[in-house]
Formats: C-alpha cells, structure tokens, sequence
C-alpha cells in the first residue's frame, strides 16, 4: 500500500512539473511570449495595474532600417513577470503621412506609460526624433486602456 501511495504522489507530482510553465530565465536564450515569439520590446518599460505588468518598448525589424520605427510600440502583459502576452502594437508609426511626428522611419526611442488619475488615461511618453536626430522632442500618446491602442497627441 505505502508503494502504490507513493507511486501515485510521484506521478502527481511529475503531471504536476509538466503542466508548470517554465519560470526561470536562460541568459543567452530567445526569451518567448506567449506565441512563441522573441519579445520585442526594447528600450522599454513596466507599468503595473492592478495584478497585470505591461510591458512596453520599441518594436524593431532585422536590417539597418530596424533602428528607425518601422511598427511602433509593442505592448505585452504578464502576470508573474516572466510569462509575457503579446497584446500588440499598442501605438502604430503613421506608413505615409511625411507630417506627422510618428510616421513610418522616425525615431520613436523609451516608451514609458502612467496612468492620469485626473483623466482617466493612460499616458505614454517617448523621444520622437527625425531620422537624423534633428528634432529632439518628447512624444506624447493616450489611450483608455493599458494595452491600447494609444493615440498620439504629439
């Protein structure tokens, strides 16, 4: 009997580590979201609401044109700081409008969001800059929601 007992708690146990997901980090590894994808959130930062992290930094692409904002800002949420779900781009660079602060090859560098208790947004900031580093101004975006989408006010 104290064999079949422990037996059974062994394969609990080990039903137990499968279902787990992975909690700790591999320096030197591709750091997956919940899709299986690199997070791609540089320069970035967290913002805790209630018992959800949000996760937001610059989305880059592969190639020389990757320094310049090709999509936006990508926004993840986790609840324990290690899973991590995509949520999407929660501010879009604008493809085709050469006028606007954001539009598609602009520098958009360290997002940051904050709740406005006052207005009951959700604020981001971030360095917009022209490709060649010229404008130096700061980017301001707002949203009802922690993961977007963010529209930016400039």
């Amino acid at each position: 009997m104290k064999r079949i007992l422990l037996g059974v708690i062994g394969l609990l146990c080990l039903c137990v580590a499968c279902l787990r997901k992975d909690l700790s980090f591999k320096p030197g590894e591709v750091w997956p979201d919940d899709k299986g994808v690199h997070i791609n959130a540089h320069g970035g930062g967290i913002l805790r609401v209630g018992d959800t992290y949000y996760w937001f930094g610059e989305h880059k692409t592969e190639g020389s044109a990757g320094n310049l904002a090709q999509v936006g800002v990508h926004c993840y949420s986790s609840k324990d700081l290690y899973n991590w779900k995509d949520e999407g781009i929660a501010l879009s660079v604008v493809p085709d409008d050469t006028t606007s602060h954001i539009v598609k090859g602009c520098v958009l560098e360290r997002p940051k969001v904050i709740y406005n208790k006052k207005t009951g947004k959700f604020v981001m900031w971030a360095h917009v800059e022209s490709a060649d580093y010229s404008k130096a101004c700061a980017g301001v975006a707002v949203s009802d929601f922690p993961n977007g989408p963010f529209t930016y006010l400039g």
